[in-house]
C-alpha cells in the first residue's frame, strides 16, 4: 500500500476566479502542490464536481507525477448555519468517500452518511479539534487534516499521509445516477 501526502479539501479554481480548466490552470495548481511537497490534492469546489474531473483528466495526461482526485463540497439539509452542514465527496473510481468538513458540533444525521471527518482545517481554525477527534472515534471515521484552501498559496497548509486504497476501501459504491453525472466529464 502506497501512502501519499494529500490535501483532500481545496478550492483552487475558485482561488483563480473559476477559469475553464486548461493545461495552464492545472500547471499553476501543480506548481503549488510541488512547492508544498505534496503528492496531490482533491479539487472540491462548492456545488460542482466539474473542475475536479477536468483537472484530474488534465493532470493524468500532462502531470502524471501528481494525483488530483475529483470531488465536490456539498451543503446538506438540516438546522443551523450552512458551514455546520457541509460534506466533501471524493470520487475514487467506482467509490465515493464522504467526509464532514469543519465540524462545529455533533451532527449524527450527517456523520452516519460519512466515512471521514476533518479534525483540523486551516481555514476554520476556530473549530473544536478535540470535539472532532471525539466524533471520529465515536462514529469510526477516518480523521483528516485539510487546508480548505480558497487561495492557491494555502494548498497544503494541512494535509494527510494516507493511502488512496484506504479511502476506496472505506468508500461506498457509486449510485447509478452519480455514474451518469460522472460520464458527462
Amino acid at each position: 500500500m502506497k501512502y501519499l501526502k494529500l490535501d483532500l479539501h481545496t478550492h483552487p479554481f475558485e482561488a483563480m476566479g473559476f477559469p475553464n480548466p486548461s493545461i495552464d490552470t492545472v500547471a499553476r495548481i501543480v506548481k503549488q502542490i510541488k512547492k508544498m511537497g505534496l503528492d496531490g490534492i482533491a479539487v472540491t469546489e462548492h456545488g460542482t464536481a466539474f473542475y475536479g474531473f477536468k483537472a484530474a483528466e488534465i493532470a493524468k495526461e500532462y502531470f502524471p507525477e501528481i494525483v488530483i482526485i475529483p470531488g465536490v463540497e456539498l451543503d446538506v439539509d438540516g438546522i443551523g448555519p450552512v458551514t455546520h452542514r457541509q460534506v466533501v465527496e471524493l470520487y475514487l473510481g467506482d467509490k465515493v468517500f464522504r467526509f464532514q468538513v469543519h465540524p462545529y458540533d455533533e451532527r449524527p444525521e450527517i456523520l452516519a452518511t460519512c466515512q471521514g471527518i476533518e479534525i483540523r482545517n486551516h481555514l476554520h481554525k476556530e473549530m473544536n479539534q478535540e470535539l472532532a477527534e471525539q466524533l471520529a472515534s465515536k462514529f469510526n471515521l477516518v480523521p483528516l487534516r485539510n487546508s480548505d484552501a480558497h487561495r492557491l498559496e494555502d494548498i497544503g497548509k494541512h494535509y494527510n499521509i494516507i493511502s488512496i486504497e484506504i479511502l476506496q476501501k472505506k468508500g461506498k459504491h457509486i449510485s447509478p445516477s452519480l455514474e451518469s453525472v460522472k460520464s458527462m466529464f
